[in-house]
């Protein structure tokens, strides 16, 4: 599921917002003795000193994520440089995990040295 950028054409945003809800795959683990909370098909990580506090840290580093791309207009381009396709009048999909770890060394190093939670977890894009 490799990005091509052929899908960016196919894809028209209009002067109407359209919000979809799409589920990633998050990571939880720890690592000494701080949790994280990775995102792999969005590259984005949270930590703190207790699991409770590492997810509202990603909530909060996602929130930056999207205000950042919608303020540069950015997000369509960025996701499909991750590994997303985005095609007309379909939900953006992300890449798959399988997808993700055969691509991205230091994720398939992390899954290998750490115990892992992976979780799939409901987002929220605005187009």
């Amino acid at each position: 599921m490799p990005s091509t950028g052929k899908y960016i054409d196919s894809y028209k945003l209009s002067n109407q917002h359209q919000v979809v809800t799409v589920k990633i795959d998050v990571i939880e683990y720890k690592e000494d003795g701080i949790f994280y909370v990775y995102s792999p098909a969005l590259d984005l990580v949270g930590y703190c000193n207790t699991l409770s506090d590492a997810r509202r840290s990603w909530d909060v580093v996602l929130d930056e994520y999207l205000h950042f791309t919608a303020n540069n207009n950015s997000l369509i381009e960025d996701l499909q440089k991750r590994g997303w396709k985005i095609k007309a009048r379909h939900a953006p999909m992300p890449p798959t995990f399988s997808w993700l770890v055969q691509k991205d060394d230091n994720l398939t190093e992390m899954i290998n040295k750490h115990d892992y939670k992976k979780k799939s977890k409901p987002i929220h894009l605005t187009f």
